[in-house]
């Protein structure tokens, strides 16, 4: 079997209304699919930073590395694609090729992708619900009540709530929500690196009435010194690592011992390979891996199949770690392949088909393609 093609296609959704962040609103949702083909069968990638650039590197740096090359051969087309450029910013592209390879392998044995991973160690993870998300135009955190209680008739048992618009409102969205939810369900807080290390730590201070299971990039990605300085303060696990693009970015903060649960982005970080090597580092610390997840609906099933082959961590909370991240907020990439189901105990299912265990084709991303390009021999 011989990679015959490759197909990249730069996918839009326009949204009714922004959604974001303390930090950026997003008007669309905007990701970078990659599918590649061999021997009849293909698998499916994803890139969601900078898609237009992240196609680019695909087509100019990555594809004579894998045209004509055996797709099983995942590992080492790993590390020919990453010592034939230099730079971080190739791993984004990279990403996308690798979670490909290993839905185009799976499929090609017939088993799904936690299988070629090393095996399933659940056949289904608890999921939590990432949001809600600031809108724009008014307050931003409106609607939270009533998203919330969505999210709980949905099935969720555990939310992460964004944060980081002042101090005073962040507080009082904290213990509303926990007053919502109750205190037996999981709450998270997520300052998306808007904040100084001491104002996190002066925020999160007055939020431990609402016991926060942990405190998400309380400072920027890189800022080893203020995670260290939040991680002396602050009382709840410290969480980061989304925005980081390669493993070995990881290693400062553990042996620093300023993060406490790791959690790279599957489409950043080198993909499957590249998230698989954070995974042994955390494992030498005795950290968990509990994944960002964002962009569409291939993201979302890489992560949930790689999450279940991972170990177990007591938590602090009420269910064991690991933990799948569940974007709630309004997104048709997500939808592709039909909306992942909550069970009624707060978890996603594995899929049991091969590779990824969802069907996808030019045909479906039709609506919302607004570039595509094919790459051949």
């Amino acid at each position: 079997m011989r990679i015959s093609e490759l197909r990249l296609y730069h996918l839009s959704a326009p949204l009714s209304e922004p959604i974001g962040n303390a930090l950026i609103f997003f008007p669309s949702r905007q990701t970078l699919l990659v599918e590649i083909v061999a021997g009849g069968l293909s698998g499916w990638g994803e890139a969601w930073v900078s898609p237009g650039t992240a196609a680019a590197m695909v087509e100019q740096q990555l594809a004579r590395h894998l045209i004509g090359r055996d797709p099983t051969h995942i590992k080492a087309l790993w590390q020919t694609m990453r010592e034939a450029n230099e730079g971080d910013g190739i791993m984004v592209a990279i990403a996308a090729v690798d979670m490909a390879l290993h839905d185009l392998t799976a499929r090609a044995y017939g088993i799904p992708l936690s299988s070629l991973l090393g095996g399933a160690r659940r056949d289904k993870v608890l999921a939590y619900a990432s949001g809600p998300f600031f809108k724009p135009n008014g307050h931003p955190y409106r609607d939270f009540e009533r998203e919330i209680d969505g999210y709980l008739k949905e099935g969720f048992r555990a939310l992460k709530l964004r944060s980081g618009f002042n101090p005073r409102d962040d507080v009082a969205a904290a213990l509303g929500a926990r007053r919502q939810i109750g205190a037996d369900a999981d709450l998270m807080i997520d300052f998306n690196q808007s904040c100084t290390a001491r104002r996190s730590i002066a925020t999160a201070a007055l939020m431990e009435e609402a016991a926060p299971l942990w405190i998400e990039e309380p400072v920027t990605p890189t800022d080893i010194q203020g995670y260290r300085l939040a991680a002396n303060h602050i009382k709840a696990a410290i969480a980061g690592g989304e925005a980081l693009m390669t493993p070995a970015a990881f290693r400062p903060f553990l042996s620093e011992g300023c993060m406490d649960i790791l959690q790279p982005d599957i489409a950043i970080c080198g993909g499957l390979t590249g998230v698989g090597q954070v995974a042994t580092l955390a494992d030498m610390y005795n950290r968990p891996v509990i994944p960002h997840v964002w962009g569409s609906t291939v993201n979302f099933h890489a992560a949930l199949h790689f999450i279940s082959t991972l170990p177990r961590h007591r938590s602090g909370g009420s269910q064991p770690f690991p933990y799948l991240e569940y974007d709630v907020g309004p997104n048709p990439l997500l939808e592709l392949a039909g909306r992942p189901k909550v069970n009624g105990d707060g978890t996603v299912s594995v899929p049991e088909g091969a590779g990824l265990g969802i069907e996808l084709n030019a045909s479906i991303l039709e609506p919302y393609t607004i570039a595509r390009k094919i790459i051949s021999e």
